[in-house]
């Protein structure tokens, strides 16, 4: 690890410092997992992904994301068969954000309703109802109304997109959901569920730095929001199971299934588990 380091040529003491500890915490997992110390071997895309999958959860997020970034830099620098691009090209897709955990939604919940009038109440709560609840897009926020949340064979659902060309779906609410969209729904009357004066692309951006915090507590982002609820998702539907039983770290390549698959159902036993339901 020393020689790693070295290799790296820090400029600073807290440079080498840093990169020392997290290659410290990659070497332990590494060797836990039955990988050779070699830097061409454990140094690679693939089994950075794995690592930041599979052996840092017990880092907070930002931890993560910061760690895996300093590694990635670290072993572009000090291999010459890994697989790495370029410091000039761009990877081809962007990652999610990370989910907020429970504790920090039930804390911006209780933030919701300590807002400033009842207007930012009941944006707010729509907000994160929408998002945790049915996975909402920033741009689909503003357009939901009261007659969009439907009943499908027992299930409450939201109806989703459909605007400027765009594919509409119906998504199940998230069980523990359920009441509070129907209380945002009735607060709404026939306006829309989150009603706002700002326009433009960052409108639900803008919408949420409006917001009042809780000391300590960061400004609320769509993407993480969005990303909470596909956590549940994929929590219940036993993704991780499924990738754990193929031996495989990374779900990007199920999209070469997707043609083979049947076609999704709404009001399926599959679409119903989306929501939580037994």
């Amino acid at each position: 690890m020393r020689e790693t380091v070295t290799l790296s040529e820090p400029t600073l003491h807290s440079q080498a410092a840093n990169a020392l500890k997290v290659l410290t915490r990659l070497a332990v997992w590494a060797v836990d997992v039955g990988l050779v110390l070699d830097r061409e071997v454990v140094l690679t895309p693939e089994v950075l992904e794995r690592y930041r999958v599979t052996g840092m959860r017990e880092l907070a997020p930002t931890s993560r994301s910061a760690e895996i970034s300093r590694l990635r830099t670290l072993a572009r620098s000090v291999t010459k068969r890994a697989p790495w691009p370029g410091p000039d090209e761009r990877g081809s897709r962007q990652g999610l954000s990370p989910p907020y955990t429970c504790e920090q939604v039930e804390a911006y919940w209780k933030a919701a309703a300590s807002q400033n009038g009842p207007f930012r109440v009941q944006a707010m709560t729509a907000i994160l109802t929408l998002t945790v609840g049915a996975g909402a897009r920033s741009g689909e926020l503003f357009a939901v109304v009261s007659s969009d949340v439907v009943d499908v064979g027992g299930v409450v659902a939201v109806r989703l997109g459909g605007g400027a060309g765009a594919a509409g779906r119906v998504v199940p609410v998230r069980a523990g959901w359920v009441d509070r969209l129907e209380k945002v729904a009735a607060g709404a009357g026939a306006g829309p569920l989150v009603a706002s004066r700002r326009t433009g692309r960052d409108q639900a951006a803008a919408l949420l730095a409006s917001f009042e915090y809780p000391a300590g507590m960061p400004r609320l982002m769509v993407p993480r929001l969005r990303s909470t609820w596909l956590a549940g998702v994929l929590s219940d539907c036993g993704v991780a199971e499924i990738l754990s039983a193929a031996g495989v770290v990374s779900g990007k390549a199920f999209s070469d299934l997707l043609p083979y698959l049947p076609v999704p159902q709404v009001g399926s036993l599959s679409w119903c588990r989306l929501g939580g339901q037994q």
